[in-house]
């Protein structure tokens, strides 16, 4: 806050204390504001402060104001509030009923009050609880007040919490008073523009980029599981520049793209993703979640997410560093069999392949070099070193004003001596150009680097082959780095495949987005029009390089080793370029009517073109891999490709918003969209959103009736979206070269058909449906839910039916597809200052949603129980289909009794008879209804601050979520040491897991024995964040250049309670079907610190 600019208007205002209040010329003129807005407009223009006790007056109240006297102005300010008012010298003090004398002793009290920068408040109010005596701080921020012996002081300014304290004479009191965000108007980001929160009609939620660049991790798509009610995250790997998490919001709606649409400052599907923008350049991320979102027609089926970058906000020149360093390690790693035991497991799969003796000397590792016990994970893996940094700047002047900040990022992995890393570079600039009141122009500019580097061998490889690695086998050959190999099947050495030896792959891509905006106010046309335009530019570049080496594995012979050479030295290059260019122009008209009819609309027209460019080239047979270029390999090996595309879009849109004296209010959303995807006449889609919304507590009849809940809103929408994220020119057919064949003694290409045309695709459309309601009630606690239903229709999908190949055909996609979601968001919060030292906040919120394919063309003859119509998206494909698990066969009776496989065996899993006909086949198989996306997903945030302390925790779970847990062992390779103490063995009949089992040669799990056994619930509880920060005092920054500094201890994912076992619950099987094969996310510990300047 400018505060030197108040204490110039005070001192102004004190030199004319002469003049009589009902005199005093003043010039303010508000409409369709809040009281406490009117209140400190008045305060700047005329010096008069206003002293009230909190609950006497209304504050939320929409007023409008109109006077050229303060008399006046004071007077339509409190209009039908039912108070009175007096001037005791700067001060208007406002009175509700009488107020009884008290004969208690007086006492002097002082003290100063400032802000959490240590800045002195002018102006604030100091009153003696349950009386109308009271004062405000000067200049400096101090006061002195007589007051009764005990009592309790209330120190409030407009915009900051109010403090209780206990009078105390003798000694001055320090009061610090922190911004209170839900007393101003707070402003919310919406689909091309802001609005009040309190005017909000659509369902959308919303986080502050400050409260996500506290968490320790590389990727902001992980900073935002629990934060915000109705996003769905879940997060598959933890390899470095990969580790994006998925993104949903309420769910998945469709079976085919779910993936909201990603809008940046204004535009949509900017170059770069979501995850790699430096959390220190985030002002806010908001998500549309219902017909608020119709503002954005054919990408908006599956709602928006909306990201704000900061600007300059005040004057000062300020200078801020933010840096992070932190030490990662796995968040779950399988405990492994020792070789001992792995020895007695592969006895009981291949009997008397180890002796009592072989398996001893395991045991007690008296032959360290012939009878080792390795663990693969102790030896391979360290805890890695990741680190953040970012140096911002801004500024603001009555012409121009800046924010520019430069940031890097370093992710290693897991490995020791790792050739897989991340980095990233980024550079932002937002510059605001103000050459007339009526005029400001937006310049804004970020680039960003981003460098994947990896071994040649893929992480599902390496993740497979740590986790399976025989414990019998040293990692090296004995007193040499020669890499050995876990088991004959394997084709690389972990030692070797995890440091570059056999090659590397090197991601290098970079982003430019920069913008040109103008807005201009019309006055003198009519007040309250404008227009704004922009030009949005975004580049993409991306140079991918693949250098496969040759490398030997070796063979040990009595005391000599024979190098086997794999592999051939292949080098394989692409680089691809996207630049697309988005144009807008919007009309605006903003106006309020007989202070009540508020009325704001615009319509706008965009249009946006792209292109991208591919080429590829491969060489192999270099001589040398010292020299990893193109030109260096056999000129006779080289292939190459190349392709190009471009799309364009063009639109009209527009919102029309409206409310009665704020608190009846309208919206209406539309878009005219175009998309080339589809076929002409069915190319444009009009997507229309209505909502409406209710201030209940601003009734008169509630204001008088309820006084525990001070707001209360009820609202509700109804919007139809298009979805165009499908494969373009499908109303085309589509031919390709292929099959070459020998015509006249040459080679030549065939051309063959890739694609059937359907002429009649169009949209996929999406229906919404949302009631909500807000609330504020017992002056510290807030709720809000939302209940909500989604329809979608014309969803493309291929018809099941037989075409014989020689046809030639290909089916192609036709709208048949429905799908429906239904589901329920509650979210409830606490905040409170309990003292002058003490604050404490608790929030949590709580997502429930329900995906069902309602209608999906399936073969004639699909057994009931193996339909996916009724199900859950995500459940329709094969993987799903598995027998259903009723035990285990725990005796040969058992095994006799019952149906089974011909190859089951007594200690195998035990397959119900679901089709009722005494044989177990494919047509007991069941589709499962138990999706690998969470349907509840929930946030508890908890925070508590003492004095220059704070400690703020988020933990975030989720529910309804399965996982298929069957792990990859047997001959070739390891088990987990939960498998090996729980397995059925003839003396452990009644145990937990089935016998030993063979990979997929067993009747236990894998190929085509899945079943609902190792289907297990992946529920769980995360400490998602946590961070322990102090700021220092001001008084030890005071002869500095330094304004403020804040340490920090952080945590992310440092501890998981979860029912599943040996692997992270968010993990997902690989394609084959085999759990593990991912590389695990994060737990990281953190040191941070933030200087300020």
């Amino acid at each position: 806050m400018n505060y030197r600019k108040k204490a110039m208007l005070m001192a102004g205002a004190l030199l004319c204390l002469n003049l009589s209040i009902y005199s005093q010329s003043i010039s303010l003129k508000m409409s369709n504001v809040s009281v406490k807005k009117a209140m400190t407009e008045l305060q700047t223009k005329s010096g008069y402060s206003f002293v009230y006790i909190a609950g006497d007056v209304d504050t939320d109240r929409t007023v409008s104001v109109n006077a050229s006297q303060l008399k006046d102005a004071v007077a339509q300010i409190l209009k039908g509030q039912n108070v009175s008012y007096e001037i005791q010298g700067k001060n208007i003090v406002i009175k509700k009923g009488t107020q009884q004398a008290t004969s208690k002793k007086k006492r002097k009290v002082s003290g100063t009050v400032k802000d959490v920068n240590g800045e002195p408040i002018i102006g604030a109010t100091i009153m003696e609880e349950g009386t109308t005596n009271g004062t405000i701080t000067d200049f400096d921020g101090n006061f002195v007040l007589e007051v009764a012996d005990g009592a309790e002081l209330d120190i409030s300014y407009i915009g900051y919490q109010t403090q209780k304290l206990q009078a105390k004479s003798g000694k001055a009191l320090a009061v610090t008073l922190k911004e209170d965000l839900e007393t101003l108007d707070e402003v919310v980001v919406v689909g091309y523009g802001t609005q009040k929160k309190v005017s909000v009609t659509g369902a959308m939620a919303s986080t502050k980029g400050s409260d996500l660049a506290k968490v320790p991790t590389a990727n902001i798509t992980n900073t935002l599981a629990g934060r915000l009610p109705g996003l769905i995250s879940y997060n598959r790997s933890g390899e470095p520049g990969y580790d994006d998490a998925g993104l949903l919001i309420r769910g998945a709606s469709t079976t085919g793209d779910s993936s909201p649409l990603i809008v940046v400052d204004g535009v949509a599907d900017r170059a770069g993703s979501l995850g790699r923008i430096d959390p220190n350049d985030i002002e806010n991320i908001t998500i549309l979640k219902d017909a608020s979102a119709a503002i954005y027609g054919s990408r908006a089926a599956n709602g928006v997410i909306l990201v704000t970058t900061k600007r300059a906000k005040s004057e000062k020149f300020t200078v801020n560093y933010n840096g992070n360093i932190g030490i990662s390690s796995p968040t779950i790693l399988p405990e492994m069999c020792d070789s001992w035991q792995y020895a007695e497991l592969i006895n009981e799969i291949t009997p008397d392949t180890y002796s009592p003796e072989d398996i001893q000397k395991f045991k007690d590792g008296s032959d360290p070099v012939n009878y080792p016990n390795v663990n693969a994970f102790d030896i391979l893996l360290k805890q890695a070193v990741q680190t953040q940094h970012n140096v911002s700047a801004s500024a603001g002047g009555k012409y121009i004003s800046f924010y520019a900040s430069l940031g890097y990022k370093y992710q290693d992995n897991y490995y020791k001596n790792s050739a897989s890393n991340y980095s990233q570079y980024n550079f932002r600039t937002n510059i605001d150009f103000t050459p007339h009141k009526d005029v400001k122009i937006g310049l804004n500019v970020a680039f960003r680097q981003e460098d994947r580097n990896s071994p040649i061998t893929g992480s599902e490889d390496i993740w497979r082959y740590l986790i399976k690695y025989n414990p019998m086998v040293n990692i090296w050959f004995p007193g040499t780095n020669y890499g050995n190999v876990s088991s004959k099947q394997d084709n690389f050495s972990p030692a070797t495949g995890l440091d570059g030896t056999t090659g590397y792959q090197r991601d290098r891509q970079s982003y430019l987005n920069a913008d040109l905006t103008l807005h201009w106010d019309l006055p003198w046309i009519t007040e309250g029009l404008s227009v704004d335009a922009g030009l949005y530019v975004d580049r993409a570049d991306a140079f991918y390089k693949k250098f496969e080496k040759k490398y030997y594995m070796y063979e040990q012979s009595g005391d000599e080793y024979i190098a086997k050479e794999q592999g051939s030295n292949i080098l394989d290059q692409n680089m691809n370029q996207t630049l697309g260019v988005t144009m807008n122009a919007r009309l605006n008209y903003k106006r309020t009517f007989n202070e009540v009819h508020n009325l704001n609309v615009f319509v706008a027209y965009e249009q946006y073109q792209s292109r991208y460019d591919y080429m590829q080239a491969r060489r192999q047979d270099f001589i040398s891999t010292a020299i990893d270029e193109i030109f260096a390999g056999d000129i006779n090996s080289a292939t190459n490709d190349g392709k190009a595309s471009e799309t364009a879009r063009m639109n009209y849109f527009g919102r029309l918003d409206y409310d009665y004296a704020g608190k009846y209010l309208f919206q209406f959303n539309w878009r005219y969209d175009g998309s080339e995807n589809f076929p002409a006449g069915k190319r444009f889609g009009f997507f229309p959103g209505v909502s409406v919304g209710w201030r209940v507590s601003e009734e008169k009849f509630w204001k008088e009736n309820v006084s525990w809940m001070d707001y209360l809103k009820v609202r509700a929408s109804w919007g139809q979206m298009g979805n165009d994220k499908v494969d373009a020119f499908q109303y085309l057919t589509a031919y390709t070269f292929d099959n070459p064949a020998i015509l006249g003694g040459g080679i030549e290409s065939g051309l063959w058909l890739l694609r059937t045309a359907n002429p009649n695709i169009t949209w996929e459309v999406a229906n919404t449906y949302n009631v909500g309601i807000e609330t504020r009630f017992l002056k510290y606690f807030n709720f809000e839910a939302d209940f909500f239903k989604t329809k979608r229709n014309n969803i493309l999908a291929t018809r099941n039916a037989a075409i014989p190949e020689y046809a030639g055909l290909t089916l192609p996609d036709e709208n048949i597809g429905i799908c429906s979601n239904i589901g329920t968001e509650l979210t409830l919060g606490f905040s409170k200052q309990l003292n002058k030292d003490w604050s404490i906040m608790a929030s949590g919120n709580f997502t429930y949603n329900h995906s069902t394919i309602d209608f999906i063309d399936e073969p004639e003859g699909t057994l009931d129980w193996q339909k996916r119509t009724g199900l859950s998206i995500g459940t329709d494909g094969d993987m799903y289909l598995m027998y259903e698990a009723d035990g285990i066969f725990r005796t040969q009776e058992e095994l006799d009794s019952y149906p089974h496989l011909a190859e089951a065996r007594v200690g195998d899993v035990r397959f119900k008879d679901v089709y009722e006909d005494g044989v177990i086949d494919a047509k007991d198989k069941v589709r499962q209804d138990k999706p690998a996306i969470p349907r509840i997903m929930y946030g508890i945030n908890l925070g508590a601050n003492y004095r220059n302390w704070s400690l703020n925790m988020l933990f975030q779970g989720a529910a309804q979520v399965w996982q298929y847990t069957f792990m990859e062992a047997g001959t070739i390779g390891n088990f987990t040491k939960d498998f090996y103490e729980n397995r059925w063995t003839e003396n452990n009949i009644n145990a937990e897991y089935p016998r030993t089992y063979n990979r997929d040669a067993t009747v236990t799990g894998g190929g085509n024995y899945r079943n609902t056994f190792w289907l297990n619930n992946a529920s769980y509880l995360r400490l998602k964040s946590i961070e322990l920060a102090y700021d220092f005092p001001k008084s030890w920054l005071k002869n500095t250049p330094i304004s403020a500094v804040r340490l920090s201890l952080s945590g992310y994912n440092l501890f998981t309670i979860t029912g599943i076992r040996n692997i992270d619950p968010e993990t997902q099987e690989n394609s084959q079907g085999w759990a593990a094969w991912n590389t695990p996310q994060s737990k990281v510990y953190n040191f941070g610190i933030n200087v300020t300047f």
